[in-house]
């Protein structure tokens, strides 16, 4: 039997605060762990990404590259669209929401060079693979160089289908904008595979409603390994945050300092917010706050807290955040858009509003036992979605191409 598995992707392992690199460090994991040889192409990834993604990986076969003569569409054109296009809205007092969604979105094949696709086709005659799974949407033009005795795994790890007026809505600047695609461009993606990797039941749901029930669509969304860290003695207890410089989490995070930390300390909560991430660099904090900066490993933070919080105030795909922090054996306060894709949870606890929040972080600071407690279940729990999320992997890999 062929155990090779192409995985191309504009995502490797690392940094440890980045939600999609985690999780993509755990899937190959549990690819390998499933008999797979992993050969793996990288998109566009940085020098950095690449070093550590290779040091997981069998074999390293190619690196996509965008040319350098050739603009990127996100860094000029469409940014500078979204920018114009944001400030006439404003102006306007735009009132019709149906034309304020339409003009944040981009072409689905944006993000694909046209080179790129001689380059995989060159690599499918080489490698004649059985198997290959494409990481987002955007790159499901990949898909073109295989033919039907080629399974086609497509995972999602977001919807992307008005994306952009989602951020518009939670306080997201213009330029500060990702990637976002019009529902038709979406199904025209997921409809270039065979089988489309959901990271939670809502988004999985979709993807199907979407393709009209004519591709096979499984959620595997759980998929980080539990390793409940001990928790480090100390005098006051820390409340932690670890998050990269997305926009979202800079819009979650400013509204926990503004609305919510101060009345924790208020109402006679004795504690102490560390921060880590590229967060730490990408935002104002007040003095009492304590920084760690981008960290090896995401242990040191996980080890030096309590509880963990998720301040997000909204987004897709499976909150990493939350996930990782059950992982380690820690307790979460966190908005419901920190726990979407998730059922009812041992060791999470949602806050609807700032006053949940105070609630829950108190309570944890006033009985640390308890947060303790709901740490170690959360990772029992954890270690079982995880294993019913590995053995949807391996239905998928033994299934044939359509």
């Amino acid at each position: 039997m062929d155990r090779r598995l192409l995985v191309i992707s504009r995502i490797g392992v690392g940094p440890p605060y980045a939600g999609n690199r985690s999780r993509m460090a755990a899937l190959l994991e549990d690819f390998h762990s499933l008999g797979c040889e992993i050969h793996f192409a990288g998109v566009d990834l940085s020098a950095e990404e690449k070093r550590e993604t290779q040091k997981v990986v069998d074999r390293w076969i190619h690196d996509f590259v965008w040319p350098e003569d050739d603009r990127r569409p996100l860094a000029s054109r469409i940014r500078r669209r979204l920018i114009l296009l944001w400030r006439q809205i404003r102006t306007n007092c735009c009132q019709d929401q149906k034309i304020a969604i339409t003009t944040f979105n981009s072409p689905l094949d944006d993000w694909f060079h046209p080179s790129w696709l001689s380059e995989v086709r060159r690599l499918q005659r080489v490698g004649g693979y059985r198997r290959v799974l494409v990481s987002y949407v955007i790159h499901s033009a990949f898909f073109a160089a295989f033919d039907s005795e080629c399974l086609k795994i497509l995972d999602c790890h977001d919807v992307f289908t008005n994306r952009n007026n989602m951020l518009r809505e939670a306080q997201v600047q213009p330029d500060d904008f990702w990637i976002s695609l019009s529902q038709d461009d979406e199904r025209r993606g997921l409809r270039r595979s065979d089988i489309i990797l959901g990271i939670q039941e809502s988004e999985a749901r979709y993807f199907e409603r979407l393709t009209y029930g004519r591709r096979v669509v499984r959620t595997v969304g759980h998929i980080l390994p539990s390793d409940p860290l001990p928790f480090a003695p100390c005098d006051v207890p820390c409340v932690g945050y670890l998050a990269s410089s997305n926009p979202l989490n800079r819009v979650g995070l400013q509204w926990f300092l503004e609305e919510v930390w101060p009345l924790v300390k208020d109402r006679g909560g004795v504690g102490k917010l560390v921060v880590a991430g590229g967060i730490c660099d990408a935002m104002s904090f007040p003095p009492d706050v304590q920084l760690l900066g981008t960290l090896p490993s995401p242990r040191v933070i996980y080890q030096l807290s309590l509880f963990m919080i998720n301040p997000m105030p909204s987004g897709t795909g499976l909150k990493i955040k939350t996930a990782e922090a059950m992982a380690y054996g820690r307790a979460i306060v966190s908005t419901p858009a920190g726990v979407d894709g998730m059922a009812l949870t041992p060791g999470v606890s949602v806050a609807e509003t700032a006053e949940d929040f105070v609630a829950a972080i108190i309570t944890y600071l006033h009985y640390p036992e308890e947060a303790q407690k709901a740490g170690a279940a959360a990772a029992e729990h954890l270690s079982k979605l995880r294993n019913q999320s590995r053995n949807t992997l391996m239905e998928t890999l033994n299934m044939v191409s359509s």
